[in-house]
């Protein structure tokens, strides 16, 4: 793991530290996370594989091979990234049989799910992805699901909307993609007006993404 992921696609933003009384996979996850966050990929990397050995729920698997799917697919080890996501998403089921109500298990298995579609989207692998994508945004639809009270979890949802509509807009699916980024346009700008600050600039690209399937559809 020696070449530096690209910055539009860090692991994930650099966290606060590990909280008084914090578990280690806590500890060493904000530690990887903080050296991904300072661009100290090989440390990271260390750091990462001890985090995957330290995992001792399936939800604690979930998020370490998430983590190891990411920072392999940054590095554009798809094979690498794509083992890790499917690892990952074994386990996220895992936890939703157990914790069938619980919106966070949807979350989880939602997140691992966005990866497998990333993977296989990368690879050509385009009903793969779209399996994955439409189950992933199912899950973040889902009744008693966060989006409604949790901004992080609305930006979510319109995310999965807008990577499920590129991919049917790419397969010659306009009018199915047009409504799905109207959707998104709808739930961002909920966000932007009550955050401008936050949540102001993924409006604006969200909109410009909108009128240009429009225009397609329209010409």
């Amino acid at each position: 793991m020696t070449t530096a992921p690209a910055a539009s696609q860090t692991v994930s933003p650099t966290p606060a530290p590990a909280p008084i009384g914090a578990t280690e996979f806590e500890i060493l996850r904000a530690e990887m996370l903080a050296l991904c966050g300072s661009e100290a990929w090989n440390p990271a990397a260390r750091v990462l594989a001890r985090l995957v050995r330290a995992a001792e729920s399936d939800r604690e698997r979930t998020i370490a091979y998430r983590d190891l799917g990411d920072f392999a697919a940054a590095q554009g080890r798809h094979d690498d990234a794509g083992e890790a996501y499917d690892e990952a998403v074994s386990y996220a089921r895992m936890v939703k049989k157990a914790q069938p109500n619980d919106p966070s298990a949807d979350e989880l298995l939602a997140g691992a799910l966005a990866g497998v579609g990333d993977t296989a989207e990368a690879e050509g692998r385009l009903n793969e992805a779209l399996a994955a994508f439409e189950e992933a945004l199912a899950l973040r639809r889902s009744p008693g699901g966060r989006e409604a009270a949790d901004p992080g979890a609305q930006r979510a949802l319109s995310v999965a909307l807008e990577r499920l509509a590129d991919l049917r807009e790419d397969r010659g699916h306009r009018m199915r993609a047009l409504d799905l980024y109207r959707e998104s346009y709808d739930v961002t700008a909920r966000l932007a007006a009550a955050d401008p600050a936050r949540f102001g600039l993924d409006l604006v690209a969200t909109r410009a993404r909108l009128e240009e399937i429009e225009a397609r559809v329209a010409g």
